[in-house]
């Protein structure tokens, strides 16, 4: 049975598992790369160079792995949330818990099985620059051959096998325990004040901060040429515990928030007062779900300016430092616009609604804009401070000092993680606002209908 709702669930909605594709793709091509590269380095005679380049393949490797559960139980997470009733009518007709577990395991296997083929083949286009990229900047010996076959594409298997599964098992944990009666109205998915999940991340928090802090005292008091290596973990252990208290983090950034977006919006003089404090109402009601698109914009902005502050302090800035950079970067972003757009992409009853009872187009935009502002906040805030937690104790050790950085990079990155919001957030827009260009409440009507039947 699991297999076949499985199945059902990936035809039934191929937009809302576009995300999770793109990310198995972008994982499976990272992989593939690294990898390749490490068995490059095997035609490298031993030496400085050949353990470097070995290190270096097996760090992204180590990071992608990670970054993929992570990324993957986020995005899952956030498309089985969007089926609550269906996962409750499941529950009423006798569906035990370990049967939606494992539907939601056998969807998250069925979209990485595909995402395969063109991870690998962009894999291998990945590697080529990259062995390019490293011999035009002295990297590696000139004439190296570069070597995939298959040992690269049975790795990237695995990962999606095992990233798949344990984030499938992770996003399926509350959708198990959804309540049958949660299926007759409008309370599938709704906060029920302090709840086991709410205890389990705050404990969970705290133990995550607490060991990246021992972690940080550990990386601080060994080797110091070894600090710079261990950087990246030292982040990640941080970084897990704001995913855990991401739903806090997404209420106070909205209680914080009001009072200046109140004072821009105000109802005379932009008319989008209205909207700010729907906005405003939403991201506290929603904190779980915002949590979602709070977390990788943290790990954006962490990742970046650390890695920034590592080529700001040294006079000739190395080429793989960059590479990571951009790739980290583009990893965590691409995360964070695949939540956001998603987020988004949940709102059409909402936005149905809201054009029922009077709201123009352009209060919907402003309240989807400030949205998008508190989310860019939050991240940014917990990224930069992530960034400071870790880069004062082991900043100097491991040449990445925040110090280095000038004010227009603090502000240009800022100004592209509040880009990216924007551009995620209102792309689904213009299909929620068509949809709704009928008359109101007859939209609203269907909706219902739907939700009844």
């Amino acid at each position: 049975m699991t297999t076949g709702l499985a199945r059902a669930s990936v035809r039934a909605r191929p937009g809302a598992f576009a995300g999770v594709f793109s990310v198995f793709v972008l994982s499976a091509t990272v992989v593939t790369a690294s990898v390749a590269m490490l068995r490059t380095a095997s035609h490298i005679p031993r030496g400085e160079m050949r353990e470097t380049v070995s290190t270096m393949g097996a760090g992204f490797t180590v990071v992608t792995v990670y970054l993929s559960i992570f990324v993957i139980a986020q995005v899952m997470a956030l498309t089985v949330a969007a089926r609550a009733r269906e996962n409750a009518v499941l529950r009423a007709v006798g569906a035990l818990p370990w049967q939606i577990r494992r539907t939601v395991a056998i969807e998250a296997l069925w979209v990485a099985l595909p995402a395969l083929p063109v991870g690998y083949g962009l894999g291998r286009v990945l590697a080529y620059g990259w062995r390019n990229g490293m011999a035009a900047h002295g990297l590696l010996p000139h004439g190296v051959p570069l070597t995939v076959g298959w040992p690269p594409a049975l790795a990237a298997a695995g990962v999606l096998v095992v990233t798949s599964q344990l984030g499938g098992l992770l996003a399926a944990h509350r959708a198990a325990r959804a309540r049958p009666m949660d299926a007759l109205g409008d309370s599938a998915g709704a906060g029920r004040g302090i709840t086991a999940t709410g205890v389990v991340r705050g404990v969970g928090a705290v133990l995550a901060l607490c060991g990246g802090a021992a972690l940080t005292a550990i990386t601080a008091a060994g080797p110091r040429e070894e600090v710079g290596e261990h950087l990246p973990l030292v982040l990640l252990a941080h970084l897990v515990g704001v995913g855990f208290a991401g739903p806090a983090i997404g209420r106070t950034a909205a209680r914080l928030l009001a009072v200046p977006v109140r004072l821009v919006t105000a109802p005379r003089a932009l008319g989008g007062g209205a909207a700010a404090e729907l906005a405003f109402a939403q991201a506290r009601a929603e904190s779980r779900r915002l949590s979602s698109a709070v977390t990788p914009v943290a790990l954006v902005v962490a990742f970046t300016l650390v890695k920034l502050a590592a080529l700001a302090s040294v006079a000739e800035p190395s080429w793989v430092d960059l590479f990571a950079t951009v790739l980290y970067a583009a990893f965590a972003a691409f995360a964070a616009a695949n939540t956001m757009v998603l987020l988004s992409a949940e709102r059409r009853r909402e936005v149905a609604l809201l054009r029922a009872v009077g709201a123009g187009t352009g209060q919907v935009v402003r309240m989807l804009v400030v949205e998008a502002a508190t989310v860019t906040c939050a991240g940014f805030g917990c990224g930069a401070a992530v960034a400071l937690a870790v880069t004062l104790p082991l900043g100097d050790a491991a040449g990445a000092p925040l110090s280095s950085l000038p004010p227009t990079t603090w502000l240009g990155t800022a100004a592209g993680v509040l880009a990216l919001a924007l551009a995620a957030t209102l792309a689904p827009l213009p299909g929620h606002l068509r949809r709704a260009s009928g008359p109101p409440a007859a939209s609203v009507a269907r909706d219902r209908e739907m939700t009844a039947s």
